[in-house]
């Protein structure tokens, strides 16, 4: 009986202590609309560059003293990097309908490409409340630096995937307003 009372007790503290995994994906779909200006070009758009802690497959927190901790329980559910760049592929090519846009250079054997889009991701962090995001995008010979901050309630995975989302999103539409600027500056030169 006591073999049978341990076991049982064994098995309710191994269970209890047994972390339930939750699956998270950044790109998931929001409203998107088309620019103004109607840009006819080839675009290719490189992979992302994102920093070392998105290929990990966890959430990272950046805590005070500037280290990196990970959530165990909160996993990506895809690689990052792909799933980055594919969502910036899809969300150009509803953005800018007269375009067409290529995953760059797998997709463009046979292409000229007009433009190549580059974008590396140096920081994609929660940290205190708030979600980071710094990029260097390059169109051509066009850089420009980006960073976003985005509020979040609380440092719960939940809300860092949510303000991750938000932060993105304007990451997307500061890269369309680039293309967009550049082609009306190319219209304007010819």
């Amino acid at each position: 009986m006591k073999q049978i009372l341990l076991t049982v007790i064994l098995l309710f503290v191994l269970g209890g202590c047994a972390q339930k995994r939750h699956y998270y994906v950044l790109s998931a779909p929001h409203q998107i609309t088309a620019t103004d200006h109607r840009i006819e070009q080839v675009i290719g758009v490189e992979d992302l560059q994102v920093p070392e802690y998105l290929h990990e497959g966890r959430i990272a927190l950046l805590q005070k003293n500037n280290r990196v901790i990970y959530l165990n329980d909160a996993l990506w559910a895809v690689d990052m990097q792909k799933d980055l760049t594919d969502a910036l592929i899809f969300d150009l090519q509803k953005s800018l309908p007269g375009s067409v846009i290529v995953h760059y250079p797998w997709e463009s054997a046979g292409r000229d490409v007009d433009l190549v889009v580059r974008v590396k991701i140096t920081r994609f962090i929660a940290s205190q409340n708030e979600v980071y995001l710094d990029a260097v995008v390059r169109v051509g010979d066009y850089d420009k630096i980006l960073s976003f901050k985005e509020p979040i309630e609380s440092m719960q995975a939940d809300n860092i995937v949510e303000g991750m989302k938000r932060a993105f999103f304007r990451l997307e539409r500061a890269v369309t307003t680039l293309l967009d600027d550049i082609a009306l500056s190319q219209k304007k030169q010819r």
